[in-house]
């Protein structure tokens, strides 16, 4: 929150009293930036109007009706975070965490970040550069833009909106708005470095920026580049792989296992399946045990936390321009140029032969118990599962920004932008399950070593199966934007005790999205890549819109923004009977109305309203059916009595699923409703309280594996749920369907304290956001459950600063504070008693500065001081057993920051 200081209060007072100022508009972008001042009446004062994130109209207070968190560049410098996605996690307000790019996730999604305000979903969040859109990623289908691909070098602050604005910014601002503000104004040249090295083994990351601007009297140009380069950090120097509780295993495993029908029948008539494996080879493999009971069961269990990259390596070069020219002196040309080039390499455990089970036949003359057995391979021999994400970000954008002497003036502004993203993804080490089979059927494998073969003649036949069936599996997406808007303001009417002003616009995007994987994955035969979720999408974009801004007697302000906004969507979608083509249409028209009252100089009182809606992405309506492997508990198998199997019936226990697109969605809708107040009390010290609450309906939601599985015990059976023979699941039909609503509601505390005195100047900020309810219904039939204060959904989140300067000295003390959650409806609902409580979590970091005489600084500091970790989900150690969108799982990190100006 920004102070409103004594200037700005007096030239509101004068602005109420009857000034004749121009009211000037805001073109679409940076808030809080200083406008042209018009003159008075009387021309002896000059009011100073500045844009806000919110509103498209200049204003002349620093705060407006709706609630703005300004994180500035002393703010992220004092974070000690190494990207912009790692600030924004940070956040009060981005309540349950945010997705972090971790191993392990196709389309390009584990290269990427993003932000959750509210815990809405980060699609229900809009991320603005400048005001105006970032292109979204390929993995969300354009829908959720990359925040970790904006360099830290440029950013000059960021806004964040903390009320619903679809009526300003249009779709997908349910949750809010993040304004990321680039630098735009530099004369000479910085360099800054930064380096940073966490206490656990991996991770160390180095940021090089240089950055270089020229001014002129009629324009100025900045030229900013950025590199940085960060290293893997692997599963198991994270998570306690050697703890004796540790549980993370698989069947499918480096020494095969076989499941087959024993022939038998138990007590109850049911037939009796056993697991095959050849117990001394699992004895002599590396990663492979038999399990954590001690006890075999005639497998050969796989650990495949020990070899996979929990984050990984990153490479990212960033280049971004800003230049204005003052063309004639009512009109000035301005634009933007970026490009974000990165690299990034992942690695999973070994490919799984599980898209299609492989089987060996009873009359195979290698197959050790002479029945059918459905086999549980992973092609350890072949190498992990290693993928390299190309990411490429590309926008150029370029206007004109005019003034018009008719009436009161009109500034007017026309714009033109074309964006364009591609990911390339390469994930090497997959399987051809086809060729798997058929080198099994020839019998030429021993796979189970019947023969007696030494372990490194086993080892190399298997290598040689494995190599035999290899495949490379090939992803691409591209996300191509053209838009061109436009808008024109003006002062309606202005008097002694009226003013009004408003804003009126237009603006039309063309997007071509289209992601595609290899004709081997897309034809479902290739095990280890989720495969075959390609797109072939259109989408145009039209919205008109209006906004008035209108100032009253006593300090009251009104304002209100009407958009309405169509999209037209179209694509082919594969089924059964080939591709077929698609086509929807969404529109709404959304209002917002805001009201705020200075009773007093000092105290602000201010409410707003708006409605909100977001249109389905091309992907959850085209993308056609691709293959997962889901965690769940199959509750209606493991208990029913006699059913005994501890691998199957663990939570680590992974069903095949299948997710696809549904193209008879329907568009999402919600409400806002923000009031709060702002209260300046001295000149060092202000507080602002808010209350928002907000309703999600029809809310779009991959439907899990979890809740399909209920709903079969729920009904007595679901056409979702595919079993075999013997009971157990063989896969899951999932997908998006508009089942959710959401109600959430609660309370933002922020307030500040400067204190000058002779030994520096002190300044204490704290941030405090806290859930009063968070109530979700997951689909029509189920009952609403207030998830607020459960795990992994805290009602409590906060950051307080505590900073120094002393001359050239200075010093920063940040706590972050997570609330403690309950397990306790987890516990109920699972029978199980496993899950545990989360305790309140505080990190704390520490920096220290040095600004020496030859223009430049030295920073070093401490991220996680303590070394404090992450709380875990369940009271034995597990794979990836924390929730890295919201805790820091990397301990103590040590950085030291150099800057140098010329």
């Amino acid at each position: 929150m920004a102070n409103m200081s004594l200037s700005a209060q007096a030239i509101r007072r004068i602005l109420v009293l009857g000034s004749a100022a121009t009211m000037a508009v805001s073109f679409v972008g940076a808030a809080n930036e200083v406008a042209e001042a018009a003159e008075n009446k009387n021309a002896a004062n000059k009011v100073e109007r500045i844009e806000v994130t919110g509103s498209r109209i200049k204003q002349v207070d620093m705060e407006t009706v709706s609630p703005v968190t300004v994180i500035d560049a002393s703010a992220i410098k004092m974070s000690g975070e190494k990207t912009v996605a790692d600030v924004l996690n940070n956040s009060a307000i981005n309540s349950f965490g945010s997705w972090r790019g971790i191993s392990g996730y196709g389309s390009g999604a584990s290269s990427t970040s993003s932000v959750n305000l509210r815990g809405l979903g980060s699609s229900a969040t809009l991320v603005l550069l400048d005001g105006r859109r970032m292109p979204g990623t390929s993995s969300s289908s354009g829908a959720v833009a990359d925040t970790s691909q904006i360099p830290m070098a440029i950013v000059e602050r960021i806004e964040i909106l903390r009320d619903g604005a679809s009526a300003v910014y249009g779709s997908d601002a349910v949750a809010g708005v993040i304004n990321i503000i680039t630098k735009k104004e530099f004369d000479g040249v910085e360099l800054d470095y930064n380096m940073e090295m966490p206490q656990v083994e991996g991770g160390d990351a180095e940021r090089l920026s240089i950055a270089t601007g020229f001014n002129s009297e009629r324009g100025n140009m900045t030229l900013t580049f950025e590199h940085y380069d960060s290293d893997a950090v692997f599963d198991r120097d994270v998570w306690k792989l050697d703890d004796p509780s540790y549980g993370a295993y698989s069947s499918f495993s480096s020494v095969p296992n076989g499941y087959y029908n024993t022939g038998k029948l138990d007590d109850k008539g049911k037939p009796i399946y056993a697991f095959y494996s050849n117990s001394a080879i699992c004895e002599d493999t590396e990663n492979v045990s038999d399990g954590t009971d001690g006890k075999n069961n005639g497998r050969c269990f796989y650990s495949y936390g020990a070899v996979t990259k929990l984050f990984g390596d990153q490479s990212r070069n960033s280049l971004l321009s800003n230049f204005s020219y003052q063309l004639s002196d009512n009109i000035t040309f301005r634009g933007r140029a970026s490009a974000s080039l990165a690299e990034t390499n992942t690695r999973y455990a070994a490919t799984p032969v599980s898209t299609n089970y492989p089987v060996m036949g009873a009359d195979n003359p290698l197959n050790p118990t002479g029945a059918d057995m459905t086999l549980y391979l992973r092609s350890v021999q072949l190498g992990e599962r290693d993928t390299l994400t190309e990411t490429d970000s590309f926008d150029v954008m370029g206007g004109l920004v005019g003034f018009a002497d008719i009436g009161n003036g009109l500034d007017w502004e026309l714009n033109a932008q074309h964006s364009t993203s591609k990911t390339n993804s390469f994930n090497y080490n997959l399987v051809n399950d086809s060729i798997i089979q058929r080198e099994i059927d020839s019998g030429n494998y021993d796979i189970f070593n019947t023969s007696g073969m030494s372990y490194d003649q086993w080892n190399q036949q298997m290598s040689k199966l494995y190599r035999a069936a290899a495949h490379t599996g090939v992803y691409q997406g591209k996300f191509d934007s053209t838009q061109i808007d436009g808008l024109v303001s003006t002062t309606l009417l202005e008097n002694d005790v009226l003013t009004l002003a408003m804003v009126t616009g237009a603006e039309y995007e063309m997007i071509e999205f289209k992601q595609t994987s290899d004709p081997e994955s897309a034809a479902g035969i290739i095990s280890g890549g989720s495969g075959g979720d390609d797109v072939d999408a259109t989408r145009d974009r039209t919205a008109g819109y209006v906004e008035f801004q209108m100032g009253l007697p006593a300090d009251v302000e009104l304002s209100a923004a009407l958009r309405y906004e169509r999209y037209d969507q179209e694509g082919s979608l594969t089924g059964a009977n080939g591709a077929v083509v698609n086509s929807s249409t969404f529109d709404a028209l959304v209002p917002k109305l805001g009201l705020s009252w200075r009773p007093v100089d000092n105290l602000l009182l201010r409410a707003s309203y708006g409605d909100s809606f977001r249109a389905p992405n091309m992907g959850e309506m085209f993308s056609s059916q691709s293959l997962s492997f889901e965690k769940a508990v199959d509750n209606l198998w493991c208990n029913t009595p006699g059913n005994t199997d501890a691998n199957y019936c663990n939570k680590n226990n992974q069903h095949k699923t299948w997710y696809g697109g549904n193209p008879n969605l329907e568009a999402e809708e919600g409400n806002s409703l923000t009031v709060g107040a702002v209260w300046n009390v001295t000149d060092d010290w202000n507080v602002e309280l808010s209350y928002y609450t907000i309703t999600y309906d029809n809310k779009i939601e991959s439907v899990g594996v979890d809740d399909i599985l209920r709903e079969e015990i729920r009904n007595g059976g679901s056409p979702f749920v595919h079993r075999g023979s013997d009971g157990k699941i063989e896969f899951v039909e999932a997908g998006v369907r508009n089942i959710a609503t959401v109600e959430t509601s609660g309370f933002d505390f922020v307030t500040a304290y400067n204190l000058p005195t002779n030994v520096g100047d002190f300044n204490l900020k704290l941030e405090m956001s806290h859930v009063l309810d968070f109530k979700k219904q997951d689909n029509p039939e189920s009952e609403m459950i207030d998830y607020a204060g459960l795990t992994d959904t805290p009602d409590w989140r906060g950051n307080l600063t505590a900073s120094w300067k002393y001359d050239a000295f200075s010093a920063a003390w940040t706590t972050v504070y997570i609330g403690g959650q309950d397990a306790g409806y987890w516990r109920a609902l699972e029978d199980d008693d496993s899950y545990i409580d989360y305790p309140s979590y505080f990190r704390h970091n520490l920096q220290v500065g040095y600004q020496h005489p030859w223009n430049g600084s030295v920073t070093v500091g401490i991220n996680n001081l303590f070394d404090k970790e992450a709380p875990t989900f369940y009271n034995y150690a597990d794979y990836r057993d924390a929730n890295v969108g919201l805790y820091d799982v990397l301990g103590r990190t040590f950085y030291v920051r150099l800057n140098q100006k010329f």
